[in-house]
C-alpha cells in the first residue's frame, strides 16, 4: 500500500534535502526500471493467463447458471409432487422430451460460442508464425459462425414470456468477443500488407515467393480484392520500398559529410534485385503458361474445405454460407490477361527507373559518383547483379518448368515471358544518367584548370627589369646566367654505353627545355599536360563498357570541344595580356615598366605558347584522332619516339607510315571494350586540333613579334650611332679600302652597256657588330625553335631599318 500523501511528501522532501542530485537520479532511474519491470512481468501474466482467465469467465457462468437450474428445480420440486397427485404424471414425460431438445440446442450454441471464443488466439498463433491466409480464413470462419448466431439461433424461446433461454442473458460476453474478433480484420490486412515490405537479416525485401503468395491471397480473402487490384499492391508495394531504400541514402554520409558513393552503389544493386526479382514474381503468381494455374490463384484457391468448421455440431448452415463464400470468392479471382501484365511490368520498371534518377535529400545519387573510375565501378557491380543468376535463383525452378530446360540467361527468359517486349533496364535507367554524369565530370576536369592557372598573374609575375640594364646596352652585354638561354652545354661528357645514349638525349633534351621554358612556363604546361591525361584517363576508364562504342560516338566530340573551349580560354587570357603589353610598349606615358620588362614578358607568352603547340603530349592526344587514345599503347610509343622528333609530333600522328600508326596496325593490341571502340573509330583529327594549332601558333608569332620590333629598333638605333660616330663617313674624299666593281648591265638590243659602283674590298665592322648582335640575340632566345615566319619578319624588318639609314 502507497504511504499516505503527506508522508510521500515528506520522504520526498528529506530526499532532497539529505541526498546528492547524481543519487536522486540513480534512484529515479532505478523507480523506472522497477516500474518497467512490473509491467512486462504483468503483460506477461496477462498474455499466459489469458485462457486461464477465459475458462475462469465460463466456469464462473457456468456456475451461476447451474446454481439457478438448481434453484429452479428444487422451487419446481413441490410442483411436480402436486402434479403426480393428481393425476397430471402423464404430462412429465413430454415435458422431459422438451427439455432434451432444449439443451441439444443449448450445446451447439456454446459450442459455437466457444469456437468465437477460441478465434482470437487461433488468429494470434497464425500472426506470430506468419501464416496470414489462414487468419484471414479462421477469421472469415467465425464471421459465418457469429451470423449463424445472430440469425438462425438469436433467441429460443420457452413456454413463458420470461422463462426462455436467451442468447445476450445466458452468453452476455458473446457481444464483446465478437468485437475482438472484428478487429482482427484490420490487423490481418496491415500484417499482410506488411509482409510484401518485410525485410531480411541483410536488409532485403522478403523473397520467398510463398510467403508473398500467402500474403496476397490473405489480403485478397480479408479486403475482397480482385486479381488486378492484388496485381498492383504488389507493384505498388515494392515501389514504394524501392523509394525507402533510395531515400534512406541521404542519412549515410562519409567523413567529409557527403553522401557515401560506395553505399550508393550498393542500394542500386539492391534496387535493381528487387526490380528481376518482382517482375520475375509476377509471372510466377499472376501469369498462365503451359496451362498451368498461376501460384497465387492456386493458393487462395486451395484454401481449407468447409470440415475446419470443428466442434460445432451439425455445421450445415454455417457449411452452406462458407461455400456461398466460396463460390464468391472463385468467381472474383478472373485470370488477368497477359498484355496487361506485359505493359503494366514495363511501366512500373521505368517508374522505377525515374525514381532512382530522382533527387534524394537535394542531390541526384548520381551526384556522389565523382570520377569516371566510379562510374565505371559502380556499372561493373550493377551489371553484375543484373545479369547474376543468384539473384533470381527463388524462380529457377518455374523457368526450369516453363521451359522444360535448364535456364542460362534467367533475366532474358524472364523478360521474353513477363514483359513481352526488349526491356533493359541498364539501357532504359542508368545509361543516360551515367553519360550525362562523364560530362558533368568532364567539364568539371576542364573547370578546374580553367581556376587552377591564373596565366595573367604567371605573366605579371616575370621580373622586371634590374638597374644594371638601364640601356640597351647593358641588356646587349648580359651574361648568359641571366636566364633566357637555349643552350646544351659543349663541354658535357657523353656515357659511351650505346644502350644509355637515348636517354642521355632524352635527358639533354628535357633540360634544355626546362632552361628554356624557365620553371613558371614549364609548371604551366605540365599542369595543362596533366589536366589532359588525367582526365583522358579518367574517360578510357568510364568507356571500358559494352556501350563503349555508342558512348565513344557521343562523348568523343564532347570531350574534344571542351579541351578546345579550356585552352582557347587560356589562349585568349594569354592575348589580352600581350595586348596590353604591346600597348604599353608604344606608350609614350608608360613609366612603370622598362621596355626590357615588357619584351621578357612578352617572350614568357612565345615561349609558353611555344611549349603547348610544341611539346605538350597529351594535348595532340586528345584533340587528335581517338585511335590514339589507347593510354597505354600510345604513351609506350612516345616514349620511344626520338627527342628531335618532338617537335614534329603532330606530323608523326598524321603520317601513314609513322610509329603510332604501326602500333595501331599491330596484331598486338589492346583487347578491351574500349580499345576496341577506339580501333574502330574514325582516324581523321578533330577540327578543334586545327583550330587551337592556329591560334596557338598566331599568337605565338605575335608575342615574338614584339620582341622583333623592340630589338630592331634598338638595334638600328646603335647602329646609327655608330656610324655617325665614324669620321671617314663625313668626308667627301674617296674611302680608301674601296674597289669598283664593273656590272654590265643587259639590254634587249645589240649589246649591253657596262656600269662601276664602288663597293667596299671588306665588311663593315659596324655592320658586322649589327648582324653579330641580332644573331647573338637570335640565340639567346631559342632562334632554331622558332617559327620560320618570325625569322624571315626579324630579317625584313632588319632590312628595312638598315636601308632608311643608309637613305
Amino acid at each position: 500500500m502507497l504511504p499516505p500523501p503527506d508522508h510521500a511528501t515528506a520522504d520526498a522532501e528529506s530526499l532532497f534535502r539529505t541526498t546528492q542530485i547524481a543519487e536522486i537520479r540513480n534512484v529515479e532511474a532505478d523507480a523506472i526500471r522497477q516500474i518497467e519491470a512490473k509491467k512486462e512481468e504483468l503483460r506477461q501474466l496477462i498474455g499466459t493467463r489469458y485462457r486461464d482467465l477465459i475458462d475462469s469467465a465460463d466456469s464462473i457462468l457456468l456456475m451461476k447458471s447451474c446454481s439457478e437450474s438448481i434453484t429452479c428445480n428444487i422451487g419446481s420440486i413441490s410442483g411436480l409432487i402436486e402434479s403426480l397427485e393428481s393425476g397430471e404424471g402423464a404430462d412429465l414425460g413430454a415435458e422431459r422430451v422438451g427439455g432434451d431438445e432444449r439443451m441439444r440446442e443449448m450445446y451447439g450454441i456454446g459450442c459455437r460460442v466457444k469456437y468465437l471464443v477460441d478465434t482470437p488466439e487461433n488468429i494470434w498463433g497464425c500472426l506470430d508464425e506468419g501464416m496470414f491466409l489462414e487468419a484471414a480464413l479462421r477469421y472469415e470462419r467465425a464471421r459465418i459462425v457469429n451470423r449463424c448466431l445472430r440469425e438462425g439461433n438469436g433467441e429460443i424461446e420457452g413456454e413463458g414470456a420470461g422463462e426462455g433461454w436467451n442468447l445476450r442473458r445466458n452468453f452476455p460476453l458473446l457481444t464483446h468477443q465478437w468485437q475482438i474478433v472484428e478487429s482482427f480484420r484490420a490487423q490481418i490486412s496491415q500484417r499482410s500488407r506488411e509482409r510484401l515490405l518485410s525485410m531480411d537479416k541483410k536488409g532485403v525485401v522478403e523473397m520467398d515467393i510463398g510467403a508473398v503468395a500467402d500474403a496476397l491471397a490473405s489480403v485478397a480473402v480479408i479486403d475482397a480484392l480482385e486479381p488486378v487490384v492484388v496485381f498492383g499492391l504488389l507493384l505498388d508495394s515494392r515501389k514504394n520500398w524501392i523509394v525507402q531504400r533510395l531515400n534512406g541514402c541521404s542519412f549515410v554520409r562519409g567523413d567529409d559529410g557527403k553522401i557515401d558513393g560506395v553505399f550508393v552503389v550498393s542500394v542500386l544493386c539492391e534496387v535493381v534485385k528487387i526490380i528481376q526479382v518482382t517482375v520475375a514474381q509476377v509471372g510466377e503468381l499472376f501469369l498462365r503458361e503451359l496451362n498451368e494455374m498461376p501460384l497465387f490463384y492456386k493458393v487462395v484457391l486451395d484454401s481449407p474445405p468447409a470440415s475446419q468448421f470443428g466442434g460445432i455440431p451439425n455445421p450445415d448452415e454455417e457449411v452452406r454460407l462458407w461455400n456461398e463464400f466460396r463460390g464468391t470468392l472463385e468467381s472474383s479471382m478472373v485470370m488477368l490477361d497477359r498484355a496487361y501484365i506485359a505493359r503494366s511490368c514495363s511501366q512500373w520498371v521505368k517508374d522505377c527507373g525515374r525514381e532512382i534518377m530522382n533527387q534524394v535529400g537535394g542531390k541526384y545519387l548520381m551526384d556522389t559518383l565523382s570520377s569516371g573510375r566510379e562510374l565505371f565501378l559502380a556499372e561493373k557491380s550493377i551489371r553484375e547483379t543484373i545479369d547474376s543468376k543468384d539473384v533470381l535463383e527463388g524462380s529457377l525452378e518455374w523457368l526450369r518448368s516453363v521451359f522444360g530446360s535448364e535456364v542460362e540467361l534467367p533475366w532474358s527468359r524472364i523478360r521474353e515471358l513477363v514483359l513481352e517486349e526488349d526491356v533493359d533496364i541498364w539501357d532504359d535507367t542508368f545509361e543516360y544518367a551515367f553519360v550525362q554524369r562523364m560530362k558533368v565530370i568532364i567539364d568539371s576536369g576542364f573547370q578546374n584548370l580553367t581556376k587552377s592557372l591564373d596565366v595573367s598573374q604567371a605573366v605579371h609575375a616575370v621580373p622586371g627589369a634590374p638597374d644594371k640594364f638601364a640601356n640597351f646596352k647593358a641588356y646587349l652585354n648580359r651574361s648568359s646566367s641571366d636566364g633566357g638561354i637555349w643552350f646544351v652545354n659543349p663541354n658535357a661528357k657523353r656515357a659511351s654505353v650505346p644502350s644509355t645514349n637515348t636517354l642521355t638525349e632524352q635527358s639533354d633534351f628535357h633540360s634544355c627545355l626546362n632552361t628554356y621554358f624557365g620553371p613558371e612556363a614549364s609548371r604551366i604546361r605540365d599542369a595543362v599536360d596533366s589536366y589532359c591525361r588525367d582526365v583522358l584517363d579518367d574517360f578510357l576508364c568510364f568507356l571500358e563498357s559494352p556501350k563503349a562504342s555508342l558512348r565513344l560516338r557521343d562523348l568523343a566530340p564532347y570531350l574534344q570541344t571542351k579541351c578546345y573551349e579550356c585552352l582557347s580560354t587560356i589562349v585568349m587570357d594569354l592575348k589580352k595580356v600581350f595586348e596590353s603589353l604591346r600597348h604599353s610598349l608604344h606608350s609614350v606615358e608608360n613609366e612603370n615598366l622598362q621596355p626590357y620588362t615588357i619584351v621578357e614578358r612578352s617572350l614568357f607568352i612565345g615561349r609558353l605558347i611555344f611549349a603547348f603547340e610544341k611539346h605538350s603530349k597529351h594535348i595532340l592526344i586528345l584533340l587528335g584522332s581517338p585511335r590514339l587514345w589507347v593510354s597505354s599503347t600510345t604513351l609506350s610509343v612516345l616514349e620511344k619516339f626520338p627527342v628531335a622528333r618532338h617537335s614534329r609530333l603532330s606530323s608523326e600522328y598524321s603520317s601513314s607510315d609513322g610509329p603510332v600508326n604501326q602500333m595501331l596496325t599491330s596484331p598486338r593490341r589492346q583487347t578491351s571494350l574500349a580499345a576496341a571502340a577506339l580501333f574502330g573509330s574514325d582516324d581523321s583529327t578533330s577540327s578543334n586540333l586545327e583550330n587551337i594549332t592556329k591560334s596557338v601558333r598566331d599568337l605565338c608569332i605575335t608575342a615574338h613579334d614584339l620582341w622583333i620590333s623592340w630589338i630592331s629598333n634598338e638595334l638600328a638605333k646603335l647602329l646609327s650611332e655608330d656610324l655617325g660616330k665614324d669620321v671617314g663617313l663625313a668626308t667627301m674624299t674617296s674611302l680608301r679600302g674601296w674597289e669598283e666593281i664593273p656590272i654590265k648591265k643587259e639590254q634587249s638590243g645589240e649589246g649591253g652597256s657596262e656600269i662601276k659602283i664602288s663597293l667596299p674590298s671588306m665588311p663593315s665592322l659596324y655592320v658586322s657588330s649589327f648582324l653579330f648582335r641580332a644573331c647573338q640575340e637570335i640565340n639567346r632566345i631559342g632562334g632554331h625553335v622558332l617559327d620560320k615566319t618570325n625569322l624571315q619578319q626579324l630579317a625584313l624588318r632588319l632590312l628595312e631599318k638598315v636601308s632608311c639609314l643608309l637613305k
